[in-house]
């Protein structure tokens, strides 16, 4: 699958263990002004559905990929799925 976007975000070690070996298959985001928001929203609003996410270990900068599936806002939060 060719993706359109990419969008990185940084996660603690705890976490990214969990994220890359499929146990999490989701991360929580505040959103903020960046403009990875803003491809979300676009992918929330069915405009975008190829989005690779990339989620990087916080002090082993080792990284993972995945296909978002889904993007779901909630009070001013992003879950988003792979």
């Amino acid at each position: 699958m060719k993706y359109k976007y990419q969008i990185k975000f940084k996660s603690t070690p705890e976490n990214w263990i969990k994220e890359s070996n499929g146990s999490k298959r989701n991360t929580l985001r505040k959103k903020d002004l960046d403009e990875r928001f803003m491809v979300l929203d676009s992918f929330k609003d069915k405009y975008n559905p190829a989005i690779q996410i990339i989620i990087e270990n916080t002090e082993t900068h080792k990284t993972f990929k995945r296909t978002v599936l889904d993007v779901t806002k909630f009070e001013g939060f992003y879950i988003i799925s792979w």
